[in-house]
């Protein structure tokens, strides 16, 4: 039998978005184009409403601020202006801090491709019109959307994060559009299973955890995905060290240890690739070790640089990067507690 959900209801509106729709898609005809036009726009002008006050498109619109459904109501109401065929997802996301448990109710969005939706629509509207009115639905939804025809996106946290009760606004970020279902799985959970965009895995809140806090901007240290999931899910775990974004174009991971926690006087390999001319160093407690120092544990065979460490002292064990254009100063890149 056909699966009946509920879903998402979008605040009623009084504008006619054409006018806004065509002026932000202008010279895109593809759906994934239109879409990318209405993320880089809403990320770009619109702010994250730290009163929590501000949840639907039309106030969003004149504020040009609001809370994650605003985002949505937005990109919804622009998409949909725009012909391209968009839904909300509600669920449940989670910060770096609070990495094993469900910290907060949460939405994002997922876009058609097709360029002619077939009939009726593989997702359909969250809303239907009755006489002018909007009313919520109850949608018959036969298979589960799939990577192939829809792209998961996740406009407020592409726009920025809050630290402290600020709104700290990203420099286009598309780390979160069209973003990998096993990425976005880490962070995001459906209410609606059909939505995790799975194909064979089907994860419950029990499995959801279990995982630890990893972004899809850590693909480009060379983690995979799907990869990861699999591990975690069978390991049972959310153990896994702190990684310290933005410094993927410059180094990829070929071997390192994926658990926080390392052990005093056991030996753990280390293997990089540097994408771009720059030093790393191993930090723990007061030995330093650059790969640049003449006699330095560090080897180099091909474009694989390799230290095999044995960490001594207590506390924590760091990986840390300085590039040529600032040669006084490293930055942490990988953190374990030993």
């Amino acid at each position: 039998m056909p699966k009946k959900i509920q879903l998402h209801l979008v605040s009623p509106t009084n504008f006619d978005w054409t006018n806004v729709a065509n002026a932000i898609v202008k010279g895109c005809y593809m759906p994934y184009d239109k879409a990318k036009a209405i993320y880089i726009w809403l990320t770009d002008n619109i702010q994250y409403d730290t009163s929590y006050s501000i949840y639907d498109a039309d106030t969003a619109w004149k504020k040009k601020k609001g809370v994650c459904q605003a985002y949505c109501e937005l990109f919804y109401r622009i998409g949909t202006a725009a012909g391209i065929d968009v839904r909300i997802i509600t669920g449940h996301g989670r910060g770096q801090e609070n990495t094993k448990k469900v910290i907060e109710d949460h939405c994002w969005i997922v876009v058609s491709k097709d360029l002619y939706p077939p009939k009726p629509s593989p997702f359909p509207e969250a809303i239907i019109y009755e006489k002018g009115q909007e009313k919520a639905t109850n949608i018959q939804i036969t298979k589960g959307l799939n990577r192939t025809n829809s792209i998961l996106i996740e406009p407020t946290w592409g726009a920025g994060i809050v630290e402290k009760g600020k709104f700290i606004k990203s420099n286009h970020d598309m780390t979160w559009f069209d973003v990998d279902p096993c990425w976005m799985i880490f962070t995001h959970f459906p209410k609606n299973t059909l939505d995790q965009m799975l194909g064979s895995y089907e994860l419950s809140p029990e499995d959801y955890k279990l995982l630890p806090y990893l972004q899809p901007s850590y693909a480009e240290y060379g983690f995979d995905g799907a990869d990861l999931l699999s591990y975690f899910i069978h390991v049972g775990s959310c153990d896994f060290p702190k990684i310290y974004p933005h410094f993927g174009s410059n180094i990829e991971f070929i071997d390192i240890p994926i658990y926080s926690k390392l052990q005093q006087n056991t030996q753990y390999c280390f293997s990089i690739i540097k994408k771009k001319d720059c030093h790393l160093a191993i930090i723990n407690g007061n030995t330093f070790i650059l790969d640049d120092e003449q006699e330095s544990q560090w080897r180099k065979e091909g474009q694989i640089t390799t230290i095999k460490f044995v960490p001594k002292q207590r506390g924590t064990l760091t990986l840390s990067i300085r590039d040529n254009e600032n040669n006084d100063l490293y930055h942490s890149i990988l953190e374990y507690k030993i």
